[in-house]
């Protein structure tokens, strides 16, 4: 209940206070049962002297009655002295009359005087009705054993005690308004530190990863400095994960959507061709044999297409999940080439592939790969311009150039990315994945893609062919 309706520091302040007060009304009863007992053996020990004292008057021929008068005036206090014979009858007494006295057989300090000499006892008295201390001596009284008794009113005894005790409980009390003063002043700072932090924790709520903490009263408040601190960087590291995480899923999402985009986009034309030619042969029974037979040959043209973008599509997929490995081997490049483009100029009657190297090239690359980057090259250059396209092979690198509109530099960065197609581009045959494919081919066999271009001039792409590749002669192939 107190923890919900206090702050920390005020539980703080409250339980020092009550700890503090409680150490000091224990100590004070321990102290005050302390001292009165070393008060009263204090006059135990003043009252056997006063006895020898009164021994010794007794002695020199005074009577008890003169003798405690003058040890009362010795002392400035009252002083009952008594007479007791060893049966227990009081014979003198200085405060009572004898003869009312009942017998003190049974006083244990008479008791324990007559057994062992001296006794002594803390009492009340019923004669004179108060508490008071007795000691009390065996002696020797007109040839007989009596007991010779003395004593004082224990009220005398607590007067001097009680101007002590005041003395004491006014320390006691100074150091309560010390303790208070000290415990507010700690109070304080436990609250000026507590803000710190509160302050600290709401900035790092807030995102604010920046902001500083100054807690230095104590080991406990530096060490929770430090520790904070800590949490903001890794709150701060978190974040910044979260943040690319965020981003990525983004783009993930925006890529899924471009390709889903692309692929309608292109499949769209063909599948629209295929259900066009499809719905007039079923419509039409009457069209001529040749006339049917023309829009089939439409209808297989588009499916291949279909096929086609779908096989590049998978394959660019296996590509970037890694599934494919090169099959590494060595072969004779310029027959790649060669092959490459006899196939494209069929496919492009009216146009040249010149391929240019004096000498053959064997390199060390998987075969099937490196056959579809030198089509997808050749084959985007001839799609790409009206003229003919220039192959180079040498020791350092292959490369396709053509005569075409170019690319514009700010696109030419983007080429290679899936789907990603020229602006103002009418080619419709193509998803975009050619160079994307050259791109990630290359890059298994860790080899540099380079493309140059200038709007109205042409293209050129390149890559090289670094120390895994050799120039031999034709007879050694």
């Amino acid at each position: 209940m107190l923890n919900s309706r206090f702050k920390l520091s005020q539980i703080f302040y409250l339980n020092f206070i009550f700890l503090l007060v409680g150490t000091l009304a224990f100590a004070s009863l321990i102290i005050y049962y302390s001292i009165e007992q070393i008060e009263i053996k204090q006059f135990t020990n003043q009252l056997k002297s006063e006895i020898a004292y009164v021994r010794s008057r007794m002695d020199e021929g005074k009577s008890l009655d003169q003798a405690a008068k003058e040890m009362s005036e010795v002392m400035g206090r009252p002083l009952r002295v008594t007479l007791i014979a060893m049966d227990g009858t009081p014979l003198f007494d200085n405060e009572a009359d004898v003869s009312q006295m009942e017998n003190h057989a049974n006083r244990p300090e008479v008791m324990e005087a007559r057994r062992s000499g001296f006794g002594a006892a803390v009492r009340y008295s019923n004669t004179v009705k108060n508490d008071r201390i007795y000691a009390a001596k065996k002696i020797r009284w007109n040839g007989k054993d009596a007991v010779l008794r003395l004593s004082v009113s224990l009220d005398r005894v607590m007067k001097d005690f009680a101007q002590l005790w005041v003395r004491i409980a006014l320390v006691f009390l100074a150091a309560t308004a010390v303790g208070f003063v000290i415990s507010r002043l700690i109070q304080r700072k436990i609250d000026t530190e507590l803000g710190k932090v509160t302050e600290y924790l709401k900035a790092i709520a807030a995102k604010n990863y920046r902001a500083t903490i100054s807690a230095g009263f104590s080991k406990e408040f530096s060490k929770i400095a430090a520790l904070l601190k800590k949490l903001a960087k890794r709150l701060e590291k978190s974040e910044k994960k979260k943040r690319k995480y965020t981003a990525k899923l983004r783009l993930a999402s925006r890529q899924r959507s471009d390709i889903i985009s692309a692929i309608s986009h292109e499949f769209k034309n063909p599948v629209a061709a295929i259900m066009g030619y499809t719905e007039t042969l079923l419509d039409d029974e009457s069209l001529p044999l040749s006339i049917r037979k023309r829009f089939l040959e439409r209808i297989e043209e588009n499916t291949r297409r279909i096929t086609e973008m779908i096989d590049r599509l998978s394959f660019l997929t296996r590509l970037e999940s890694s599934e494919i490995k090169p099959q590494m081997g060595d072969f004779e490049l310029n027959g790649v080439v060669q092959a490459a483009a006899s196939a494209l100029m069929q496919k492009y009657p009216d146009r040249r592939v010149v391929v240019k190297a004096e000498k053959e090239v064997l390199i060390h690359a998987d075969r099937t790969m490196m056959e579809m980057v030198v089509v997808n090259l050749i084959d985007n250059a001839l799609k790409y311009s009206d003229s003919d396209v220039e192959v180079r092979i040498d020791s350092e690198s292959f490369s396709v150039t053509d005569s075409g509109e170019g690319i514009d530099e700010s696109e030419i960065g983007a080429v290679t990315k899936k789907f990603y197609r020229i602006h103002g581009n009418s080619w419709d045959n193509s998803m975009g994945l050619g160079l994307a494919i050259v791109k990630y081919i290359l890059k298994l066999h860790n080899l540099e893609f380079q493309i140059s271009s200038k709007r109205g001039e042409g293209t050129t792409v390149s890559f090289g062919l670094p120390s895994v590749c050799s120039i031999i002669n034709k007879s050694e192939v």
